[in-house]
């Protein structure tokens, strides 16, 4: 029955012109004994159907959209606006306050509005780059400075009445930036991003942040990416020595184990929207990723490694409106980069592009951290 309904399946989301590689597929389904590789080997088969569908979608749309050019892009923001909805549905599920939900839900609105908005008026050219690089690095640095500590860790910004956790928001646009140009401008500001993280401290963002320095450094290696993936190294290597004692917060840490108890199907879902903003890099054939691709992607594998393994928040699935925005404001400037306009040093071949007493922030009826 299992493996009528998985066939059932592949053969409806495949398109047409890809039915004799289903059936081949199918067949070599029917061949397996054990229904447990069965099924994992369908659902492998599933999520190529799913590419082909989606591909077929977009070769037939709207070809002078800006969003609809890079099936990336498009992947992207899609699996961001379903894996709010899966946090979304977690909050209610788990009797979460009707704050959390609102401001999740407010800032997935926030965001789905903010991708395309920004990308129409601002031009992804070197300039515009480097300056949104430099002045994401600089509020880092400032919130290092100036802004709201907890347990000694100096992270969020107040405004109003909302807490803002600023690394969520910047770091991932900043090491997107940082992918597509190097220079000296986008190399000073991933130092100070990275100083900024040693400061707060802040373990994950720093691991985020050194990640995915380092990939570019591989796939881009010159005297600017290796000295930015070395000093990222030491400030990470900072963070580790220097003492982490925010306790778990309800909701934001953990949840990746604390919502099994709640059901399977939650913990389940909670995982497949983390993996959500990780897969789209499977939808681009290997010969197309770039480095903006491996970055993006190694930027949100990191994050939720680091939910994970400790008391970090979990992005987009967990409540945090910082990293639902932070999310979808890295996109504006995912696209490839044109011909002819490559950066300093990028390859001729990547042509694409207890009795303590609680701090405020976590018992403040009048104030949010998002």
């Amino acid at each position: 029955m299992m493996r009528g309904a998985l066939t059932w399946l592949i053969l409806r989301i495949v398109p047409d012109h890809r039915q004799k590689w289903a059936q081949a597929m199918i067949a070599e389904m029917a061949v397996i004994d054990s229904d447990g590789e069965a099924a994992t080997f369908a659902l492998g088969c599933m999520v190529a159907c799913c590419r082909f569908r989606i591909e077929t979608i977009i070769s037939t749309g709207n070809r002078g959209s800006s969003m609809v050019k890079d099936r990336f892009v498009v992947f992207t923001f899609a699996s961001g606006v379903v894996a709010g909805l899966i946090g979304l549905a977690y909050l209610l599920v788990s009797g979460a306050p009707l704050t959390m939900v609102i401001v999740n839900g407010a800032a997935l609105v926030v965001g789905i509005l903010l991708a395309p908005s920004l990308r129409l008026s601002a031009r992804a050219t070197d300039p515009v780059v480097s300056t949104a690089a430099l002045i994401g690095a600089f509020i880092l640095l400032g919130t290092a400075i100036f802004g709201y500590a907890i347990e000694d860790a100096r992270r969020w910004l107040l405004i109003g009445p909302f807490f803002i956790q600023t690394s969520l928001m910047l770091l991932p646009l900043i090491a997107v930036c940082f992918a597509r140009v190097q220079n000296l401008r986008t190399t000073v500001a991933v130092c100070v991003a990275a100083f900024a993280m040693g400061a707060q401290p802040d373990r994950a963002m720093a691991a985020m942040l050194f990640v995915a320095v380092v990939i570019v450094g591989m796939m881009r290696p010159n005297r600017l990416t290796v000295s930015a993936a070395v000093f990222c190294m030491m400030t990470f290597a900072a963070t580790l020595l220097l003492p982490d004692r925010l306790p778990a917060v309800p909701f934001v840490d953990h949840i990746l184990w604390t919502a099994f108890d709640i059901s399977l199907w939650v913990g389940l879902a909670l995982w497949a929207g983390c993996l959500l903003l990780v897969c789209p890099i499977l939808f681009v054939p290997k010969a197309e990723r770039s480095t903006l691709h491996y970055v993006f992607a190694s930027c949100w594998l990191t994050l939720i490694a680091a939910a994970a393994m400790g008391a970090y928040p979990t992005p987009i699935v967990g409540y945090g409106a910082s990293a639902i925005i932070g999310y979808f404001l890295s996109l504006i400037f995912l696209q490839p980069r044109a011909r002819g306009r490559m950066a300093v040093g990028e390859a001729p071949t990547d042509l694409s592009e207890s009795d303590e007493t609680i701090p405020p922030l976590r018992n403040s009826l009048a104030s949010f951290a998002i």
